[in-house]
């Protein structure tokens, strides 16, 4: 896979990308790329980030680098065979190129070639006038310019979608896994935003708060056995550093006297004036403006008292009646 490709123009910092499907993230740093650079000033493209066209060779700088720094530097290394696979050299007839070696042997021999390429003036019809990839970097920095780099949570953050998570034990739950993390573990909230890759499957994931401030690097959440003692001890472990986050959090608020704020705000409010009694109420019946009239019984009706006289007066009958 080719790398992508920085372009520096007078205007602004553009990003110039080859058009394959592997370099669609890239559309997520056009707002990074808005950034100007220092010592050069002037319009730039509402979109900073530059597709070349598919099957255009030509105007893609990168490709012709390619090809000059192969069949120039490459070249002298042991165990090339360039780039056409139709016909590949032999060192002999029916005998292939022996490898040069391990990766980590090829590594800094290639660095090593790069640098020299750096050092070398390249030809009066190049883009660099005949200088050094080193000396036309050096007139840029002289002439006031300087990078703008960003961190592995940027590049992160920039290219991803932010999504809510619960934490629940100290853990989140994306892409069918639990990711986990000691900023997880101490976190007192229950919702968080993580950064979910777009175009590649994680090995690890920036997590924010709510308000986008960064927590920490969340990565997998490996099971373990019931009977694995290691499992026992990370959750306690992960319930320790909970309980001291909130004792901290805890530590930090400021002791407040409630009872003396209750008193001050009683004291605070405005007095309430009462307005004068409408009568007083006194013990000596002397002294009472007005007296109090008990209610009287209803009175009986004629009937009731006359059926109670004939009830009566049947009762003594029967008593006479018995007693004889």
């Amino acid at each position: 896979m080719r790398p992508w490709w920085i372009i520096q123009p007078s205007a602004c910092l553009k990003l110039y990308i080859d058009n394959g499907k592997e370099y669609g993230f890239a559309t997520y740093l056009d707002d990074a790329m808005t950034l100007m650079v220092p010592g050069f000033h002037g319009p730039g493209r509402s979109m900073r980030v530059v597709n070349a066209l598919p099957y255009n060779a030509s105007a893609k700088p990168i490709e012709r680098w390619f090809g000059d720094f192969e069949s120039r530097y490459l070249s002298t290394l042991p165990g090339w065979i360039s780039g056409n696979r139709m016909n590949k050299r032999q060192e002999a007839i029916g005998r292939t190129v022996a490898p040069y070696g391990t990766f980590e042997d090829f590594v800094p021999a290639f660095f090593g070639l790069l640098k020299a390429y750096h050092s070398m003036p390249t030809g009066k019809q190049s883009g660099l006038k005949g200088h050094s990839p080193n000396t036309t970097f050096q007139q840029h920095v002289v002439a006031g310019w300087s990078a703008i780099t960003m961190s592995r949570d940027e590049v992160r953050a920039a290219v991803a979608r932010r999504v809510e998570r619960t934490v629940i034990q100290g853990a989140i739950q994306l892409r069918g896994r639990r990711w986990s993390c000691e900023e997880l573990w101490q976190y007192t909230h229950d919702k968080v935003l993580v950064c979910d890759p777009v175009y590649h499957a994680p090995a690890e994931l920036l997590v924010l708060d709510m308000k986008g401030k960064r927590l920490g690097i969340a990565t997998p959440d490996v099971p373990l056995h019931p009977l694995d003692h290691r499992g026992a001890q990370s959750t306690a472990a992960r319930a320790k550093a909970h309980r001291d986050a909130i004792v901290q959090m805890a530590r930090s608020v400021p002791k407040i006297d409630v009872a003396a704020r209750l008193m001050a705000l009683g004291q605070d409010q405005p007095e309430v004036i009462p307005n004068e009694p409408a009568g007083k109420v006194s013990f000596d019946p002397s002294q009472r403006p007005a007296r109090i009239l008990m209610p009287k019984k209803p009175l009986i009706p004629e009937e009731r008292r006359r059926e109670q006289d004939e009830r009566m007066a049947a009762q003594m009958d029967l008593v006479k009646r018995i007693v004889g």
